[in-house]
């Protein structure tokens, strides 16, 4: 695959603060969106702050080997990113170091009119990387595949209604939302079909619902489609969703298909079905380790790699 993909998003590293221990853990979902397209063997270029601190090195070291490109080389001299997270056998709970830290501190990358345009999660909501991401993906070639994941995180949105409003504007542009079920109970009203129904209304061409082990859903305006997943022994449920959407993009410029082709139903399928496989993959290992390329070619769906 030789079309440039350009994800737009946070790194950070997740502090894992057990009762007996901390562990640190590097993350964001755009940096594992773009690390599951480059194992995948598509041409990944990452753009956001990457610090010269000690988990900036480590994070630009895995980038490397996985054999992402930076959109934006230079080393921050601002710190990394964090997300501390307390493990509780009742669910995770998350705070967050955001301000004047490396991630977000980004300017308009040199590559321009990229085949697909991804922008996500903590990107949406920390300046200046919201606005330049905003404008990127409003602005983008008719050319361009845009995918946009709000991977939404409560705790770190300060101001609702602006971050709404850019999710509707972004909205009008938008090729692919995918979104959880926990995504739409933080954007709508309790209804979730209501709430991805009034997605596809300002303008998306369509929604992606992924629901943990139960089936991922496509509404399009002129289907409604449900793809199972298969039975899984989990290991480590953190990146399955970017995972899977990193997979659904790299299949799909695999097959060298663009914005026209999300209206067929039977493509949709094949490449969600395709992308299961991925996030499937992920969930086996522990600390969002998506699968390389060598490990699924032989698999229906991949067998073109």
């Amino acid at each position: 695959m030789t079309s440039e993909i350009l994800v737009v998003g946070e790194n950070l590293v997740d502090l894992l603060v057990h009762p007996d221990r901390v562990d640190a853990v590097i993350g964001g979902g755009p940096l594992n969106v773009a690390r599951t397209l480059a194992r995948l063997g598509a041409s990944s270029h990452f753009l956001s702050g990457i610090s010269a601190d000690a988990f900036g090195l480590q994070i630009r070291d895995s980038l490397v080997a996985d054999g992402v490109q930076f959109a934006q080389p230079a080393a921050s001299e601002l710190p990394t990113t964090l997300a501390i997270v307390t493990m509780d056998p009742a669910g995770p709970s998350y705070h967050f170091h955001l301000q004047a830290t490396a991630a977000f501190a980004v300017e308009a990358p040199a590559l321009t009119n990229p085949a697909v345009l991804y922008a996500g999660t903590l990107g949406l909501l920390v300046e200046p990387m919201a606005s330049l991401g905003e404008h990127l993906f409003c602005a983008a070639s008719s050319a361009t595949l845009t995918v946009l994941d709000p991977n939404c995180r409560p705790s770190a949105t300060f101001d609702p209604p602006a971050y709404f409003n850019r999710l509707q504007r972004m909205y009008q542009r938008a090729d692919v939302v995918k979104v959880s079920v926990e995504d739409l109970d933080f954007l709508g009203d309790g209804e979730r079909d209501a709430t991805a129904r009034a997605i596809l209304g300002a303008g998306a061409r369509c929604v992606i619902i992924t629901d943990g082990p139960g089936v991922v859903r496509v509404l399009h305006r002129d289907y409604d489609i449900t793809v199972p997943v298969p039975a899984t022994d989990i290991v480590d449920t953190v990146g399955a969703g970017d995972s899977l959407t990193g997979g659904f993009i790299a299949w799909w410029m695999g097959h060298n298909y663009g914005r026209n082709e999300l209206d067929d139903v039977a493509l949709v399928t094949s490449a969600i079905t395709a992308a299961i496989e991925i996030s499937r993959r992920t969930c086996q290992r522990p600390g969002a380790q998506p699968p390389f390329a060598v490990d699924v070619r032989g698999l229906d769906g991949w067998n073109w790699l």
